[in-house]
């Protein structure tokens, strides 16, 4: 499966009446933000879930088609058994006809339902993607707001090149926990009880 978290190059600009001193400009690693948010790892829960749930489809429709298999061979030694009447081999070899063309629709199936399944889980990915993004930019800008900062630069975007945009961002001038306080409000015991269960399954 394909990542999670999309690469992105996303910056907040905040514009007010007055001029402002540079140290109004700040920092948020919106990659980190994303990662951590309750939300993101809700979403990601369910998509794991769904990509258990196709697995076993998938699984259940592997079986089906070993057993088809199975039944196929035998047919296939009984219309050459010669011990067999012609008539009996006969009636084998058609019904041995008749499993193949079965057994390639199923195959066909199989296929053509873990790729729709698949492309369908993707495209969910990037609708909620998109949406806790979008999520997230309006509490940074809400937050920017009451604070009086003038701009607000992601720290974590690359180039196209994969080389980091911001080559220095001052600690004192990063918003990103700020912002993951706004966002899980409520919500840190689970975050970091989650956060640390990921990190004990990782060892």
């Amino acid at each position: 499966m394909k990542k999670f978290i999309p690469a992105l190059l996303f910056a907040v600009v905040l514009f007010s009446g007055n001029a402002r001193a540079a140290s109004d400009i700040v920092f948020v690693d919106l990659q980190e933000v994303f990662k951590r948010f309750y939300k993101t790892q809700l979403a990601q829960d369910q998509i794991r879930q769904q990509a258990d749930d196709i697995k076993l489809e998938r699984e259940t429709m592997e079986a089906d088609i070993k057993e088809m298999k199975e039944e196929l061979e035998v047919l296939r030694t009984d219309s050459r058994d010669e011990t067999l009447s012609e008539e009996i081999r006969e009636s084998k070899r058609n019904q041995l006809e008749e499993k193949l063309v079965e057994l390639q629709r199923k195959e066909l199936e199989m296929n053509e339902f873990e790729k729709l399944r698949m492309q369908q889980l993707e495209q969910q990915n990037k609708r909620m993607s998109i949406k806790l993004f979008d999520e997230i930019h309006e509490v940074i800008i809400i937050y920017s707001k009451e604070k009086g900062f003038t701009g607000v630069i992601d720290r974590s975007a690359q180039s196209r090149a994969g080389m980091q945009v911001v080559l220095f961002a001052s600690p004192k001038e990063d918003i990103t926990a700020q912002v993951l306080a706004v966002l899980n409000e409520g919500r840190e015991d689970t975050v970091i009880e989650k956060s640390s269960i990921q990190e004990i399954e990782a060892e």
